[in-house]
């Protein structure tokens, strides 16, 4: 984990410390922050940034995870994407999935079932 570029994305700023500091301690040592999808889009864009791992709420204002990860995917389609949301029905799962998520972690989380989600999406035991 430690070589991986994190890029957390979430727009209530708590959450967003709390799950930088979280990815850190679980020994990345590069993490990236944004807002929301908007300013998640403008920093691989502009900033040339390519994130191993995209750690994302799905709802936010100017543009929401679903987007986010259709967008990020079409150009860097090996980053990895895990969503971060309260949507815990069946349907926003399958949906999630069938927009090409690699990873789904049911707000609110523990540091472990974070730790797990990544776990699995790195292919980590």
């Amino acid at each position: 984990m430690a070589d991986k570029l994190v890029l957390v994305v979430e727009d209530t700023s708590s959450s967003r410390i709390l799950v930088s500091g979280l990815v850190r301690g679980l020994g990345a040592h590069r993490v990236v922050s944004a807002t929301d999808g908007k300013d998640a889009l403008a920093k691989t864009i502009d900033k040339a940034l390519v994130p191993d791992i995209v750690l994302c709420d799905w709802v936010m204002p100017n543009m929401d995870g679903l987007e986010l990860l259709t967008r990020i995917k079409a150009d860097h389609g090996s980053v990895k994407f895990i969503m971060m949301t309260v949507k815990t029905e069946a349907e926003a799962v399958i949906m999630a999935r069938q927009h090409g998520v690699d990873g789904y972690v049911a707000k609110p989380f523990t540091r472990d079932s974070l730790m797990a989600s990544l776990a699995k999406v790195l292919g980590v035991s």
